[in-house]
């Protein structure tokens, strides 16, 4: 008996503490569901990502405060979650970084470049999740990462970059 409340336990505790945007689980997300889900709930639309942008752009304003923009990036090929990003305007966000604390637990604390630069990381059933200052354009930012299909978004976008200068170049040769 005492295995099976063991294992109902690390499940329930598991399943709270999981990394998700607007009650999406982000382990597992897809571009559809999660598009889905930022549209029902209300979050307004800045920019699509379509054949040469590889993330969504959304209001962030509307979902947490001081939030410029809220980004979506997919992989392309299987539609995969790669990561959001929130960029907050300033650099002062301490209510944020207690609700992470509270919900994700303690985080790993790094200092950076500067003597006032933190950085503080969870994970999350594989998803990196990063609350950080960004001093050069003086913002906060808050990040969650599918290292894997990251990998594959950025295999994909170096793709398309050497396919557009390859047309680009072919383009330039025929037009003069």
């Amino acid at each position: 008996m005492k295995p099976f409340v063991l294992i109902l336990l690390i499940s329930f505790f598991s399943h709270a503490n999981a990394a998700e945007l607007f009650g999406v689980n982000l382990a597992n997300a897809s571009r559809d569901e999660l598009r889905i889900a930022v549209k029902n709930s209300g979050v307004k639309l800045v920019q699509e990502a379509g054949i040469d942008a590889f993330y969504d752009i959304y209001k962030g304003g509307a979902v947490l405060h001081k939030a410029k923009h809220l980004y979506l990036g997919f992989v392309k090929k299987d539609k995969k979650f790669a990561f959001a990003e929130y960029e907050f305007i300033g650099l002062q966000q301490p209510g944020m970084l207690r609700k992470l604390n509270k919900k994700y637990g303690p985080a790993q604390r790094s200092k950076g470049k500067f003597m006032s630069d933190q950085s503080y990381s969870w994970l999350s059933n594989g998803i990196k999740i990063t609350f950080y200052q960004d001093w050069p354009a003086h913002k906060m930012r808050l990040t969650y990462v599918n290292p894997e299909a990251l990998k594959q978004l950025k295999r994909e976008r170096q793709q398309f970059n050497i396919n557009s200068s390859v047309k680009n170049a072919t383009y330039l040769e025929h037009a003069y």
